[in-house]
């Protein structure tokens, strides 16, 4: 699950620095001397326009500042306070170290340490919580004070991005194939029918992304072959996600598409959509208005790079639940 990183940004140099590289987005050709090719080329996949909201901490009093900052992950929300209240919200794309990278953006302190334990962020959220809202939330005394840089358990965050709707829809925890094949194992297993489907769905929902998109922030939906932010496209399960078996929801990598929110997603699942030998095709026997037929004209009989040797068998499981077997399309 995602957690909930408290970060103050509060003093003098804490301001600064939030409004240099938070505020004021770091320029990725500023940041390409510091790093290498592959650090880079993942940056770039991040933050396609080469604006980078870059923060960091130092390692603090026997390393106990850089041990939190190792728990961070992508997808993890960081909040910032100042002014005893929090007032920004935020999601991490990517975690690393790099002391001269740090240097270059923020100088030093007076002890000689630089806020080398970098992590970036996106996604920026303006908010107005006062301390006692937040402690409320959480279950803290109603006179707590947010002081330094804290990584809350999954208990605390899940009460903050409960309450607040935190959850990110771009940037997700990354889910290994293991952890997935687990929480498909565990979900399709009669003994587990009552877990939280929400919790699995996350899971699904974040190693799809994965496999999908492979940390590009855009891409290309699979039917209309517009490309949009990725929080505007579904991970989309080619043939009917309740109609899957084990075996199919666990064959992450051809089970799903991409198709994005502006009316393709909504077509294909209700089935006004078909893909029919790697091309797209309106369905006739669906009733359709004016617009809807308007729509449909601009997208059917496009090929669909989706439509492969593996892929196939979904496609045709999904046009047989709209259309009789005999039928044409």
């Amino acid at each position: 699950m995602e957690n909930v990183i408290l970060q103050p940004a509060s003093d003098k140099k804490a301001k600064k620095h939030f409004h240099d590289t938070v505020l004021n987005p770091v320029e990725l050709d500023i940041m390409k001397e510091y790093i290498d090719d592959p650090l880079y080329e993942r940056i770039k996949n991040l933050y396609p326009d080469g604006k980078v909201y870059v923060w960091g901490i130092t390692n603090g009093k026997q390393n106990a500042k850089k041990t939190e900052w190792k728990k961070i992950k992508p997808g993890d929300i960081c909040v910032f306070t100042q002014d005893k209240k929090i007032f920004k919200s935020a999601v991490i794309t990517l975690t690393f170290a790099n002391k001269e990278l740090a240097a270059r953006l923020w100088g030093v302190d007076m002890n000689g340490e630089t806020w080398e334990n970098i992590y970036l962020v996106d996604e920026l959220i303006n908010l107005d919580i006062s301390y006692e809202t937040f402690n409320e939330i959480i279950g803290y005394k109603h006179n707590y004070i947010i002081q330094g840089f804290r990584y809350l358990n999954d208990e605390k965050s899940e009460k903050i991005l409960s309450e607040l709707d935190l959850h990110s829809t771009r940037i997700m925890e990354d889910i290994s194939k293991e952890e997935y094949d687990s929480e498909i194992e565990k979900l399709m297993d009669k003994d587990h029918l009552d877990r939280p489907v929400s919790s699995t769905s996350r899971v699904e929902q974040a190693y799809l992304r994965k496999v999908l998109f492979d940390g590009k922030t855009e891409y290309r939906c699979g039917i209309c072959g517009n490309v949009y932010p990725i929080d505007l496209l579904i991970t989309a399960h080619i043939k009917k996600r309740a109609d899957c078996s084990k075996e199919e929801r666990l064959d992450a990598a051809h089970i799903a598409m991409p198709m994005c929110k502006f009316g393709c997603d909504d077509l294909y699942e209700k089935g006004y959509l078909l893909v029919e030998k790697g091309v797209i095709k309106a369905n006739k026997r669906k009733q359709m208005t004016k617009y809807v037929e308007e729509y449909i004209n601009k997208i059917k009989d496009k090929e669909c790079e989706y439509w492969t040797d593996d892929t196939k068998k979904y496609f045709e499981a999904h046009n047989k639940t709209f259309i009789d077997q005999d039928s044409k399309i």
